[in-house]
């Protein structure tokens, strides 16, 4: 009888179920035993269309052993927007993971192509999506599995700040997925969230670690700079490290299909940054890496968590703060 009580079914489809087992009389005695005991309430209309609760049904009895109210919740990330910078095997995965987890708008940005070594860190990529634009493979394939949900492409790389601020402009969360070589746009990134204020979180996965965050809340949390920074000077040769950023800040490139990785690492970074959005947006759910970096060791299955502490006088982070002051200020 339990399954039936999920808000879905009336007292008589109930009773017309469980005809062989219980008598009438004794269903609605047992019911109403459950309700004195607070372990039962009226469900008022469902407003999830019943395939898409009918799919969902594992993640709304979650939420229901979390205390939380599943309708409300699914309701939120319904309405909320995330960005995707990125459609390697991590973006793709994390945007899949969210389309599943009922996130109802995506935007994915990437401007490469779908290559063999795609196929190999995403299953969302086939050997006949080869030469296809990433976006357009993965907004396919999300339309295909979960078509409630609504999926924009970017395929133009941005060039500046502003680009960037206009790609994710209305965004309630975003996730950075975009490879090393790319972090003169990670970097944009940055500032761009920072001046509209939208929190967001980055994953890299290589060799035998992958790593979850910083997600930088702007102006409470260290910003992705302030990260950068704190890592070249913990780094045992500063020097050395302060040169590999300079080099890959020039780079501007998706190296990803050269970079020594594991197609289980890639997907535990894809499921786990995708998490951390669904936390953020479910304005319930602690996040789990504000401020901070969570590291997984693939070897050892081990990890660690290290808090990122704000850069005093970050040419990011600091100059925008105070730039938001004086505004306030003025107004």
């Amino acid at each position: 009888m339990i399954p039936l009580l999920d808000g879905r079914h009336t007292l008589p489809e109930i009773e017309a179920e469980v005809a062989e087992v219980f008598a009438p009389q004794d269903l609605e005695a047992g019911l109403q035993l459950l309700a004195e005991h607070n372990l039962l309430q009226d469900a008022g209309a469902s407003e999830l269309p019943e395939e898409m609760a009918s799919r969902l049904a594992p993640q709304l009895n979650f939420f229901h052993e979390m205390e939380i109210n599943g309708e409300e919740m699914q309701a939120r990330l319904r309405r909320a927007t995330v960005t995707v910078l990125g459609m390697g095997g991590a973006g793709a995965g994390a945007a899949q993971a969210l389309a599943a987890a009922g996130v109802g708008n995506l935007r994915c940005f990437d401007s490469e192509r779908v290559g063999q070594t795609d196929t190999y860190l995403s299953p969302i990529f086939s050997l006949a999506d080869i030469g296809e634009l990433r976006t357009a493979v993965v907004a396919r394939k999300i339309s295909a599995s979960t078509p409630e949900v609504t999926v924009a492409t970017h395929d133009h790389f941005p060039e500046n700040d502003d680009e960037v601020l206009e790609l994710i402009e209305g965004s309630d969360f975003v996730l950075n997925c975009l490879d090393q070589g790319q972090s003169s746009l990670i970097y944009k990134l940055n500032r761009a969230c920072l001046k509209a204020n939208i929190a967001w979180s980055s994953c890299a996965a290589e060799g035998p670690e992958v790593v979850i965050g910083p997600t930088v809340v702007p102006f409470e949390t260290a910003c992705y700079l302030c990260y950068k920074m704190r890592t070249v000077a913990c780094a045992g040769n500063p020097e050395e490290e302060f040169a590999f950023e300079t080099f890959l800040d020039r780079r501007k490139k998706d190296d990803s299909v050269r970079r020594e990785n594991l197609v289980f690492g890639v997907g535990l970074a894809a499921n786990l940054l995708s998490l951390e959005a669904v936390k953020a947006l479910s304005k319930t759910l602690s996040s789990s890496a504000p401020g901070k970096i969570i590291v997984f060791d693939l070897l050892t299955l081990d990890s660690s968590k290290h808090v990122v502490l704000r850069k005093p006088w970050c040419p990011a982070c600091f100059k925008a703060d105070t730039e938001a002051a004086n505004t306030a200020s003025a107004t």
